[in-house]
């Protein structure tokens, strides 16, 4: 196959660790990439593999002015309809506010030097991950190099303010997302039809064994892995171990992550009393999260959906800690159904109840037993449904099949 240019935000991130494996995976399988990011990183907290695919993504920021100055003249003077026209057809998309307008057109400017990069490299498609301003970059390479765009939606780019969502699903060769909740919204909501891929985990690099030891330390440890966000819910997480603490349950609770609401986390803690048995251990790279997961008793993500309409898909850390064969609490939001499947992967309890938290923990921890089935079931149905070879592999097959003969 030719090149494919793939186009991505910011990159790579500690909380989008799927990217990592579908690119490595899909360069295993024999699909050529280049990989273009609009940022780096804050952090280089990564592993070797990931640090290899750092030094060979082009970064449009910050912008080379020269090289950026000579790619619009060249493009405005060699194809100035396919110029002109892509810049007028994204400024008369409906946007929320000027700003995001604004921000519209500064993303024109860095997808044409990204089409000037990619012109002289050859490539077959542009796939946009993230339905963003990746999305934007993605249409200005696709129009001024005539290539097919492809763009994968996630979570936040569907429900938090979306910018002109249908018109970039519209203008894609093929839409693709990792839920098949949000599949179902995206074609509700812009009658486009889309097709669902699932992030997948790499079980030859995971140490991820069905059986469970039983000489964990104690107390138990309840594991919570995510972005301190108002989507993850971790407040009710806090106020579900306050409770246990009164029922006289014996317990740790450990939430690695970090973000904006990490005061406010702290405050409530402090607030509640539960300083010596709930821990805020802040940011950890994957390779290190995957350290954790042996050592916990459950895990538990308490998902709900945000003010601004920001929710989770199926986080990765519910697939991961599923594989590990570790039990998961979790909440029915979005597609975390499609996964944890209560009393058969796991527990699903209903989202922003701190009460429903509680009795599910309390439950599990008191039956050992139920736990381990749970755990055991979760193991065989993670490796089963979201393999990164076979999710991969439904990728390059969209990629190659004409379209007539897709099935959704």
């Amino acid at each position: 196959m030719r090149k494919i240019a793939y186009v991505i935000g910011t990159y790579p991130s500690l909380t989008k660790t799927f990217i990592d494996r579908e690119v490595l995976e899909a360069r295993r399988l024999g699909l050529p990439l280049e990989l273009i990011a609009i940022r780096r990183p804050a952090t280089d907290e990564f592993s070797p593999e990931v640090r290899a695919l750092i030094a060979e993504t082009r970064y449009l920021l910050p912008a080379p002015l020269g090289a950026l100055c000579r790619a619009h003249a060249r493009f405005a003077l060699r194809r100035p309809r396919a110029y002109f026209g892509t810049l007028r057809y994204l400024l008369t998309r409906r946007h929320p506010t000027l700003r995001a307008r604004a921000k519209t057109v500064l993303h024109f400017g860095k997808g044409v030097l990204a089409a000037a990069w990619r012109d002289e490299a050859g490539i077959a498609h542009v796939h946009a991950h993230f339905a963003d301003r990746a999305a934007v970059v993605a249409i200005v390479v696709s129009e001024l190099l005539g290539k097919p765009y492809i763009v994968t939606a996630h979570a936040a780019d569907i429900y938090r303010s979306p910018v002109f969502l249908r018109d970039k699903l519209a203008r894609a060769t093929f839409a693709t997302t990792c839920t098949a909740f949000n599949k179902s919204h995206l074609e509700r909501s812009t009658g486009r039809p889309v097709e669902l891929v699932y992030h997948g985990l790499d079980f030859a690099s995971l140490d991820a064994p069905h059986e469970r030891s039983a000489s964990r330390e104690r107390p138990p440890l309840l594991l919570a892995v995510g972005q301190l966000r108002a989507k993850k819910g971790f407040s009710y997480l806090l106020r579900a171990c306050a409770r246990l603490r009164e029922q006289g349950v014996a317990f740790r609770c450990e939430i690695v992550g970090d973000g904006p609401e990490r005061e406010r986390l702290a405050e409530l803690v402090a607030q509640l009393e539960i300083e010596d048995c709930v821990t805020l251990a802040g940011a950890l790279p994957n390779a290190r999260v995957l350290e954790r997961y042996p050592d916990a008793t459950l895990f538990v993500l308490p998902s709900v959906v945000a003010p601004d309409g920001d929710r989770d898909g199926i986080p990765n850390v519910i697939l991961e800690a599923m594989a590990f064969g570790v039990p998961v609490v979790a909440t029915d939001v979005s597609g975390i159904p499609e996964a944890v499947r209560d009393g058969e992967t796991g527990r699903l309890v209903r989202s922003a109840s701190a009460e429903a938290l509680a009795e599910a923990i309390g439950g599990l921890l008191a039956d050992p037993a139920e736990a381990a089935r749970l755990g055991r079931n979760a193991a065989d149905v993670v490796r089963r449904e979201f393999d990164i070879r076979r999710n991969v592999g439904r990728l390059i097959e969209l990629l190659t099949v004409p379209e007539a003969q897709r099935c959704g």
